[in-house]
């Protein structure tokens, strides 16, 4: 080696990415090693309700919204949908969840909801549906999205929400009405549908499939569920609005979007 050469000169990587410059103050969610539940387990209060449908006793821990949030559809809009399921569907899932997401998940991992199969809360463990609060911001998308994400878009222009393709790439614009459809209609049964084929599977066969499959399952279970149900014309229906219900179970009426 040559007296006084420095190879770090010599280096066009250094102090860009691929070097690891920024690695440290990446933007992540916050994990706990000495915890073991997942960020979306964690709520910081939350009010516990118990609803009767038919046979079946369902808990519900809802979380309180931060200002300009709101849950699309109230806790009597599931129990409505549910009733009119079959005993196979009440049997698949323990609670419901709903939960008011931090501002770093949101830009993290945005989701409508989540089918949990273990979720650890209040001494209760089993198999959850998640629903997480919604704002009116605009969500963003990037031009090149996956044949995937191709038919997601279509979906959420069928649910009335307003695609715009701007400069950077598409803009989802949307409605209180419109967040219900997807919410309360789709995502909620997609998530059922989830539950359905994990309870129908073997913990091998479950592992085997892959996630396109498994998401092809949960959104054909969803679409024929909606099917089915509006050919009964249980679907679609107007928010229900029971200000006696939400005072009975704890419930503030500004956590929900009912108009």
């Amino acid at each position: 080696m040559r007296p006084g050469w420095n190879p770090a000169r010599r280096n066009r990587h250094v102090g860009t990415k691929a070097h690891g410059h920024g690695a440290n103050n990446r933007l992540t969610i916050p994990e706990s090693w000495h915890e073991l539940k997942c960020y979306f387990e964690k709520l910081s209060s939350y009010v516990v309700v118990t609803k009767s449908i038919g046979e079946r006793e369902l808990k519900f821990f809802v979380e309180p919204t931060r200002s300009d949030w709101f849950y699309p559809c109230t806790v009597d809009d599931i129990c409505a949908v549910l009733s009119h399921c079959s005993v196979n569907v009440l049997n698949s899932f323990d609670f419901v969840v709903m939960r008011q997401p931090t501002r770093k998940q949101r830009i993290l991992c945005p989701v409508w909801g989540r089918a949990i199969f273990s979720f650890d809360i209040d001494k209760h463990r089993g198999a959850a549906i998640v629903i997480e609060a919604q704002d009116l911001a605009p969500i963003d998308w990037d031009k090149s999205i996956t044949p995937e994400y191709t038919r997601e878009l279509e979906r959420l222009r069928k649910d009335g929400h307003e695609i715009r393709n701007v400069r950077r790439g598409i803009q989802i614009h949307t409605t209180p009405n419109s967040l219900r459809n997807t919410v309360l209609y789709r995502t909620f049964l997609h998530e059922i549908g989830h539950h359905i084929d994990y309870s129908q599977s073997s913990s091998e066969e479950w592992d085997a499939k892959t996630k396109p499959v498994k998401e092809d399952y949960a959104h054909r279970y969803a679409s024929e569920l909606y099917g089915l149900l509006s050919k009964q014309g249980v679907l679609p229906f107007k928010p229900i609005i029971d200000d006696k219900s939400l005072l009975a179970d704890g419930l503030n009426r500004e956590w929900f979007c009912l108009s």
